[in-house]
């Protein structure tokens, strides 16, 4: 003897496997934790020193070469040596 589902239960199955399906489908939640996963994510690396220059000079982990002129002043003299000879200081009394 074969037994038969009703049409009626099939339906309701049917029924109520779309549901689960669109509901699983349509999740806000997931959708919400995967922008707020990736905004986070966002922000660690604002802070990051591996990847912010700018956090990276403040902790002084990168610095900056010093400029090389190519046609650089010659050196002046010293203006006045200290402590002065008596003719400097007969020349600065006057």
């Amino acid at each position: 003897m074969k037994r038969r589902t009703s049409p009626k239960y099939i339906l309701l199955a049917l029924v109520l496997a779309v549901i689960i399906a669109f509901a699983y489908l349509m999740t806000p939640v997931n959708r919400m934790r995967e922008k707020v996963d990736s905004d986070i994510a966002k922000v660690n690396a604002r802070f990051d020193p591996g990847q912010s220059i700018d956090l990276a000079q403040a902790m002084k982990m990168t610095g900056h070469d010093a400029p090389q002129m190519l046609n650089p002043p010659a050196a002046v003299p010293p203006l006045l040596l200290f402590p002065p000879s008596a003719e400097d200081l007969a020349k600065l009394s006057g």
